[in-house]
């Protein structure tokens, strides 16, 4: 191990913090020496971590006062804190949860128009960058064309290199439908494009994105997701729950409602006058009225919202844990490249996943590669591959040791961590 890591700052939108729902840059950093870790972001919430020491936020709400008043202050260092979030946090929340659910590329290139005229380009960001000094600077890839402005100007005002994290298909156009996505993502390829072809190095997240970036972008890149520590952790054989338990815990964006649907009608069909098997979504997103009947109709159940802590819990007490993207429809591609942290959960709580998608989109490649996963990629083959789960029950004990085979073989933290750090500091070294 390196005796002094090199100092890094993070580039990216959300602040980190241990309650929010996604973690997957936290625990890739959790592995670094905190003190010599700084970040710069976008969004309204505050800091609540161990894995960084210096923050600076640039407030969105502010930049976008910023166009009509110049004078306004738009960036400040904060600091960690455990305090409850504040009414303007709750409402900036609110803001973008609709936003997702309505997904709209006509707001989001409105949003670009107000970072494009705004001013964060403030002597507090400049100060804040000039005092942390960073030794290399580390780039998440977003869907978004202003992170990648924010990106170039810390590069162009640092003059250190850049590594590049991309966990998405933020490139092509395959996943485009309507007029707004095409001109957003057109504005979008432009600054992914300068950035994967000026980095010192490439992070992908599987190996469906790694063969199409390298391809594109002439990169050599290294595989990295989500580590989880195996030290104390066993698989552990548990009794089939009667009826059989299928449990997805998740948000419904993106088609995600609708695969989820046909699960809860092919399931209802196969009971017959018997339950065999029940399903419990818990998510607290609200979909559409006719969507949300099925979701709730025979042995099938929306659970709501639960907090973080009770989840992984409520995924060891499953007997069949589900994986779930749009099948056809416009959202059928929005997974093409990506691979959820939920797939790491899963796999590492030792559970037989039944996963459902397109055959060519990146997280179903995974699963059929590493044949990890019980997996349906139409509709037809939904009700075949549960009839055939219900009338074996075995293969879910089968599916559960696959999962956890493959996440101590893929997912290891020790394994990620050593491959994280050396490639950072090879990269140091090689400035």
């Amino acid at each position: 191990m390196i005796k002094t890591l090199p100092k890094v700052l993070v580039v990216a939108i959300n602040a980190w913090r241990t309650d929010a729902p996604s973690h997957t840059l936290m625990n890739i950093f959790s592995c670094w020496d905190s003190s010599r870790l700084a970040m710069i972001y976008t969004r309204a919430d505050l800091p609540n971590t161990n894995v960084c020491s210096r923050f600076f936020q640039i407030s969105e709400n502010d930049v976008l006062k910023s166009v009509f008043k110049p004078w306004v202050k738009t960036g400040r260092e904060v600091f960690n804190t455990h305090t409850c979030l504040n009414k303007g946090i709750e409402e900036e929340h609110k803001r973008y949860a609709k936003a997702r659910k309505k997904h709209s590329y006509f707001m989001s290139f409105c949003r670009e128009m107000v970072w494009k005229f705004g001013h964060w380009k403030s002597k507090e960001l400049r100060n804040f960058v000039k005092d942390f000094d960073p030794d290399i600077i580390f780039v998440p890839i977003y869907p978004t064309e202003y992170m990648g402005r924010i990106q170039r100007y810390i590069k162009k005002l640092t003059g250190k290199q850049i590594v590049c994290y991309l966990a998405d298909d933020n490139y092509s156009y395959e996943s485009c439908k309507g007029f707004w996505s095409y001109v957003h993502r057109f504005m979008l390829r432009k600054q992914v494009k300068y950035l994967a072809t000026n980095c010192k190095e490439m992070f992908v997240i599987v190996d469906k994105e790694k063969e199409e970036t390298d391809k594109l972008f002439g990169t050599n890149s290294v595989i990295l997701t989500k580590g989880v520590d195996f030290t104390n952790r066993h698989f552990e054989e548990r009794p089939l729950n009667k009826p059989l338990k299928f449990v997805y815990t998740g948000n419904l964006i993106i088609g995600r409602d609708k695969s989820l649907a046909i699960i809860a009608d092919m399931l209802n069909k196969i009971n017959g006058n018997e339950t065999k098997a029940v399903l419990e979504i818990y998510s607290p997103d609200i979909v559409d009225e006719e969507t949300m009947e099925k979701l709730n109709s025979g042995c099938s159940r929306h659970c709501g919202f639960v907090p973080k802590e009770r989840i992984e819990e409520i995924q060891k007490n499953a007997d069949v844990l589900i994986f779930a993207e749009a099948i056809n429809g416009k959202y059928s591609n929005a997974a093409r490249l990506s691979f959820s942290t939920k797939i790491t959960d899963y796999l590492s709580n030792g559970k037989c996943v039944f996963a459902v998608g397109k055959k060519d989109i990146a997280p179903i490649d995974y699963f059929i590669k590493n044949d990890s996963a019980i997996v349906a990629t139409s509709y037809q083959e939904v009700e075949d591959k549960l009839k055939c789960i219900l009338m074996n029950p075995s293969l879910i004990s089968e599916y559960a040791h696959k999962s956890f085979e493959c996440a101590k073989k893929n997912h290891d933290k020790n394994i990620i961590d050593k491959r994280f750090i050396e490639t950072i500091c090879r990269n140091i070294n090689n400035d």
